[in-house]
């Protein structure tokens, strides 16, 4: 992002362009009510040393566990506007909580939770990669000026991993997830956070995304222009252009969006 760079590029229409993750950067299929995921997650689970007699028992197991946290982080929540974010880690080190000594010696709980967490991940993913071009066009948004940086409704267990796995972690400028924050998208709240962290005024801010109400009418709330992207794993029923974004694609239209932004 040196001065020739930059010098080379006509001025960017925004300082920072927020992007959403899946559907937008990332193309996913999960299933968590796969056998596949619960039975990762329990082969997981018993080589760290917790003793679960099958899988159903280890289920029912967590599905308490997910209940009971449910309501203890949402007392503690910071918002009360219904926007509140869920951190499901806590759940996995609850799951491992009963571990043989030996078993503590060899990985940490924390650690351990990560590795169990990231197990029942990727047993309920069946696809993921990132969308033709991804890594290019986030180049070019950055040879030009542009601070570009992820916001996410995500559970960052699950997440962070992807982010290494797919090379997105090595070229985004910033990573701004939900469960992290402990709130979510549409929260006004979530989007000025974001600026403030960006150190950026409304104006001269762009969120990208596939889900109207979150991306595009939430980050309208805090003031920013959103760009939508109709893909295959938006919301059912979001239209296919949204009147509430300044402009809208059909797909994750990288080279649409830079003439957007750049005013190629």
């Amino acid at each position: 992002m040196g001065t020739e760079a930059q010098n080379s590029q006509p001025n960017p229409r925004y300082e920072v362009v927020f992007f959403d993750l899946y559907g937008t950067l990332i193309d996913i299929r999960t299933d968590e009510q796969s056998d596949a995921a619960w039975q990762a997650l329990y082969d997981c689970v018993r080589e760290l040393g917790a003793d679960y007699g099958s899988v159903e028992e280890m289920r029912d197991r967590f599905d308490k566990l997910e209940t009971r946290e449910m309501v203890h982080q949402a007392d503690r929540a910071i918002v009360r506007n219904g926007w509140d974010e869920f951190d499901i880690l806590p759940v996995y080190r609850s799951l491992l909580m009963h571990r043989d000594e030996e078993s503590e010696k060899k990985l940490a709980l924390p650690q351990a939770a990560l590795k169990a967490a990231w197990a029942f991940r990727q047993g309920s993913t069946s696809m993921i990669r990132l969308y033709p071009g991804v890594l290019d066009m986030i180049k070019k948004l950055q040879d030009a000026g542009v601070v570009v940086v992820l916001l996410s409704n995500a559970q960052a267990c699950y997440t962070r991993p992807e982010l290494e796995m797919t090379g997105l972690s090595s070229v985004l400028d910033d990573v701004i997830i939900s469960s992290e924050e402990k709130i979510r998208k549409p929260a006004r709240d979530l989007y000025m956070l974001a600026l403030d962290r960006e150190f950026v005024t409304a104006k001269h801010a762009l969120m990208v995304g596939n889900d109207e109400r979150n991306d595009i009418i939430g980050a309208n709330s805090a003031g920013l222009d959103a760009a939508y992207f109709r893909t295959e794993i938006s919301p059912a029923d979001d239209p296919q252009v949204s009147e509430h974004a300044v402009c809208s694609f059909n797909g994750a239209d990288y080279d649409g969006l830079l003439k957007f932004v750049l005013d190629a």
